[in-house]
């Protein structure tokens, strides 16, 4: 991948701390691309070769393009899947804890699974969204605060001095992040309503009264190269925000002449896709019905369709860990920078058979991309993706993949510079097939 190619990859990562970041940044691509926006709540008129897309609960994004051809010649969807989340800190309500009459911290939970140990002395920031009332209506609003606003101090070691032995850390009370001190020059002593006061500042322009907030801390490290040759990206959200980016450039870089294609970017993966955004609700089979409506498709034609589409499923897949190489399965050990992982799972975490299996091997050697294949060491349960639950809804054949990578979960993650491009170029193939 040439250098601004990677530049722009890193931008879109800096840009999208929440999955409502990511989508927004989404729909300015999709609408520089020439893509027109949809309202779920309208019915929709398509037009032959024409390019849409839709969001749902402003984190949740489905793309598609038509192609040109009559309505009959239509065979079927291909779909590309990815999701907008990744594992951070949610801020509660109330969140404001005065801690040794000087300190204010925020009170938090957990989203997603996490490597508790790499959030710590790290600089975060705030972001989300947040809804105000304004003239009656409940409008939402991005926010992300300044770099740098908050942090998470660990226990210095003379005071815990099994730090390096193998320490267990209470979510409740390690790791609640420092925002400020008391009594500061420009707040009351009364820590209460501190979060909303900084809000409310940081949103000059609005008018509205805040009624509530969707708010994570997040981590604001930039992404960079590393590595002695630049073969590295460190980054946060690597996954599965740069399957999202490869999946994206792909839609709009490309178009079939017989499917339907479609980009859909999940929330919630990282919490189990069971929200009316995620996966595993009626998002995407709503979104295709309604584009074989939006055609004039009868039902009996659209369960052709479903009969002849496919699903890739991108998410990340570890990477052979350079000191923990007995982690990895046996024989099926990608690494970084080797090409894309095709990921299979014998208890069908993945969606991955020996079809969806065939069909992608032979797409990546028709236009020379290089590709690995992953599995589970068997005595190591791995994680699941969403390719089976968007099954559920509507069934398809399907194949997960992903980029390799290492330190998944971490709060600043490492891939490989060239996997990226590899990616990319089997998002634009599939979606020429």
């Amino acid at each position: 991948m040439n250098k601004n190619g990677i530049k722009e990859l890193m931008a879109f990562l800096d840009d999208s701390l929440t999955s409502y970041h990511a989508v927004d940044n989404i729909r300015k691509e999709l609408l520089q691309g020439g893509f027109t926006e949809l309202s779920e709540r309208k019915v929709w008129s398509l037009q032959a070769g024409g390019s849409y897309f839709v969001v749902r609960n402003d984190s949740s994004v489905i793309a598609f393009r038509v192609p040109k051809c009559e309505v009959n010649e239509i065979e079927g969807y291909h779909v590309y899947a990815a999701h907008s989340d990744s594992p951070a800190f949610k801020i509660k309500e109330n969140p404001e804890i005065e801690k040794e009459g000087v300190y204010v911290s925020l009170n938090t939970e957990k989203y997603g699974g996490m490597i508790l140990s790499t959030w710590f002395d790290r600089p975060l920031t705030i972001a989300g969204r947040v809804c105000t009332e304004e003239g009656g209506r409940i409008v939402s609003h991005l926010v992300r605060l300044k770099d740098n606003i908050c942090m998470i101090p660990s226990l210095a070691i003379h005071m815990n001095r099994d730090t390096n032995n193998g320490v267990a850390f209470s979510a409740q009370n390690d790791i609640l992040p420092l925002l400020t001190m008391t009594g500061q020059e420009s707040r009351e002593r009364s820590s209460k309503g501190m979060l909303n006061a900084i809000l409310t500042q940081s949103m000059a322009r609005t008018t509205g009264r805040i009624l509530s907030y969707d708010l994570f801390v997040e981590n604001c490290e930039k992404a960079v190269l590393a590595g002695a040759e630049d073969e590295f990206i460190m980054t946060p959200r690597y996954d599965d925000l740069a399957c999202v980016f490869a999946g994206l450039k792909g839609i709009v870089n490309a178009g079939s002449a017989r499917y339907i294609d479609v980009l859909a970017v999940f929330d919630n993966e990282e919490v189990g896709s069971l929200t009316r955004q995620g996966a595993d609700s009626t998002f995407f089979k709503d979104t295709l019905e309604n584009i074989a409506d939006g055609l004039d498709a009868g039902a009996k034609v659209y369960r052709t369709w479903k009969a002849d589409s496919f699903m890739i499923s991108a998410d990340n897949g570890h990477a052979c860990h350079p000191n923990q190489g007995g982690k990895a399965d046996l024989t099926n050990r990608p690494y970084l920078n080797r090409g894309v992982v095709l990921k299979y799972h014998g208890g069908q975490k993945y969606a991955t058979d020996a079809y969806s299996a065939a069909y992608v091997r032979k797409l990546c050697s028709r236009n020379d991309i290089p590709l690995q294949t992953y599995a589970n060491h068997s005595d190591i349960p791995g994680g699941s993706t969403l390719g089976n639950l968007a099954m559920a809804q509507i069934s398809m054949a399907a194949a997960d993949i992903g980029l390799p990578q290492l330190a998944m979960h971490s709060a600043y993650e490492t891939g490989g510079a060239k996997d990226i491009e590899y990616l990319i170029r089997l998002a634009e193939s599939f979606f020429r097939e």
